[in-house]
């Protein structure tokens, strides 16, 4: 399943760019929507070998997050000029893919589909583990509380 449809890659880069990165064979016009589909879907192919170390892939929906990563490297691998920014576009999605396999980035920070920042707590250090051996009605007698 691509993150992207044809229609948000087109409306991303320019109907104009489309048209230069994949010509529609003659006697078309316009742009080759069954490469740019192919090119996302490869793209979404490989954000969820990413992705599946931490989530149950293909994500649905996909966040705004993996939609923006998938037209990205689905330019990178389309552009056959190999233009700096695309390259460097491409190279900071994988750098953010990489990162939320790792823990470090999350999926729009909210749940697997929302594209909001993620609630934290407020208290910081939270603390899990077996009962206070000793507390104040144990340690009663030895206070002085219990005579």
């Amino acid at each position: 399943m691509a993150y992207a449809t044809v229609q948000q890659f087109v409306e991303s880069v320019s109907e104009a760019e489309a048209v230069a990165l994949v010509r529609a064979a003659p006697p078309e016009t316009g742009y080759d929507a069954g490469r740019i589909g192919q090119a996302l879907d490869d793209a979404s192919d490989e954000l969820d070998t990413y992705f599946a170390s931490r989530y149950s892939t293909p994500l649905t929906p996909a966040p705004a997050t993996a939609t923006q990563a998938a037209i990205a490297l689905a330019r990178e691998a389309l552009d056959r000029q190999g233009r700096d920014q695309v390259k460097a576009a491409a190279s900071r999605w994988r750098a953010w893919a990489r990162d939320v396999a790792k823990g470090v980035a999350v999926l729009g920070g909210g749940v697997v589909g929302e594209d909001v920042p993620a609630q934290t707590t407020s208290s910081g250090v939270q603390h899990a583990g077996p009962s206070r051996i000793f507390d104040d009605a144990g340690l009663s007698s030895y206070l002085g509380r219990g005579r």
